[in-house]
C-alpha cells in the first residue's frame, strides 16, 4: 500500500489475533472497544476502513470511508444501500466458514432425529435415567430415526449449502434436493443433487429442510405458515442462516400443532433475545448463534476479512465481494 490507511474496528465485533496483526502491521489500527462515544465518533472521521457492522448514521460520519469489511458471510448488520450511495465499497468473507455450519447442520439434524438434546435435558434436569420405552411409540419424543436414506432439502446452495449436501450424500447415504434460483441445476445435478424449481415443489418430498439463504427484504419471512404447512408432518426445520428469514410465530404454532416434527434453530430474529414460547417447546433444540464459531473457522473468517481490506486498498483483485 502506497499511503497507510486507517481502519477501525467498531465494537463488539474482534478479530482474531492473527487476522488483527496481520492488519495491524499495514495500517494503522484503532479498536472502538478501547474508546468511548466521542472516542468512536472522531476516530469515524478519520477511518478509511471499518470492519464490523455498519450503520448509515455511521458511514456518513466517516467522510475518508472507502471500504467496510465483514469478517462473516452475511451483510445485513451493513447498511450496504448507505455505503452505495456513499461510494463506499463493502467486502464480507464468504465462504470461509462453509466446513464449520455444515459441520452444524449435521449435527442439529442428528440432534433433533435421536432425540439428542432433548435426552440431555431430561437426565439434568430429572438426574435420572430415563427408560429407552420413553422414546418409543407416537407423539414427541417418540420413536428416533436415522438420517441415512432420508432426505434433505437444502434452500441456497451457496459455500455452505454445497458442502452439507456433499456431507449429507456421501457420509450419510441421504437423497438431497435443492431451491436456488440462483444456482445452475445442470451444475447441481452434476453434484448428485436434484435442483428444484420452487419451494412449493421441494418441500412436501424432504425428511429435513435446512436454510442457507442471506437475510434480505425478498427472503424476509421466506418460511412462514404457508411454507410450514407444505411440509411432511413428520419433517424437520434447520435454520443456520438468519432469524428473519423465518416467522417465528408461525413456526411456534407449527410445532405446537403439529405442522412439522421439529426445528433446530441457530439463529433468530431479534437476538439475543429469544421468544418464551420457543424456550419452552420440547421438539426444539436452540443454540445462540454459533455455528461458525470454530478456531479454525474464526481464524479463517478474520484472515479472509483482512485479505479484502489489504487487497482494496493495494488496486489488487478482492478475494470476496458484496457491493
Amino acid at each position: 500500500m502506497n499511503a497507510r490507511k486507517t481502519v477501525l474496528i467498531l465494537p463488539p465485533l474482534q478479530l482474531h489475533e492473527r487476522a488483527r496483526a496481520m492488519l495491524d502491521a499495514e495500517v494503522e489500527l484503532i479498536d472502538g472497544a478501547d474508546l468511548d462515544a466521542d472516542g468512536v465518533t472522531a476516530a469515524l472521521k478519520r477511518a478509511h476502513g471499518l470492519v464490523g457492522a455498519v450503520t448509515g448514521e455511521q458511514v456518513r460520519a466517516a467522510p475518508n470511508l472507502e471500504v467496510i469489511g465483514m469478517p462473516g458471510s452475511g451483510w445485513d448488520m451493513i447498511d450496504v444501500d448507505a455505503a452505495t450511495e456513499a461510494g463506499v465499497l463493502v467486502v464480507n468473507a464468504a465462504g470461509a466458514q462453509h466446513a464449520a455450519v455444515a459441520e452444524h447442520g449435521i449435527g442439529l439434524m442428528l440432534s433433533l432425529a435421536k432425540r439428542i438434546a432433548y435426552s440431555d435435558r431430561i437426565f439434568h434436569a430429572e438426574r435420572r435415567f430415563v427408560g429407552r420405552e420413553h422414546f418409543m411409540g407416537d407423539g414427541w419424543p417418540g420413536w428416533a430415526h436415522e438420517l441415512s436414506g432420508s432426505t434433505v432439502g437444502i434452500v441456497g446452495f451457496g459455500f455452505i449449502g454445497r458442502d452439507l449436501a456433499r456431507k449429507c450424500r456421501l457420509g450419510f447415504d441421504m437423497t438431497v434436493l435443492t431451491y436456488d434460483p440462483f444456482f445452475d441445476p445442470d451444475e447441481a445435478q452434476r453434484m448428485g443433487v436434484r435442483p428444484t424449481s420452487s419451494l412449493a415443489e421441494l418441500l412436501p418430498q424432504c425428511d429435513y429442510v435446512t436454510l442457507h439463504v442471506p437475510l434480505t427484504e425478498s427472503t424476509r419471512h421466506l418460511f412462514g405458515e404457508a411454507e410450514l404447512r407444505a411440509m411432511k408432518p413428520t419433517a424437520y426445520l434447520v435454520n443456520l442462516a438468519r432469524g428473519g428469514i423465518v416467522d417465528e410465530d408461525a413456526l411456534i404454532r407449527a410445532l405446537t400443532e403439529g405442522w412439522i416434527a421439529g426445528a433446530g434453530l441457530d439463529v433468530f430474529a431479534e437476538e439475543p433475545k429469544v421468544p418464551a414460547a420457543l424456550l419452552a417447546l420440547p421438539n426444539i433444540t436452540l443454540l445462540p448463534h454459533i455455528g461458525s464459531a470454530t478456531l479454525e473457522t474464526r481464524t479463517a473468517m478474520g484472515m479472509l476479512a483482512v485479505d479484502n481490506l489489504e487487497a482494496f486498498f493495494a488496486g489488487r483483485p478482492l478475494p470476496a465481494r458484496v457491493a
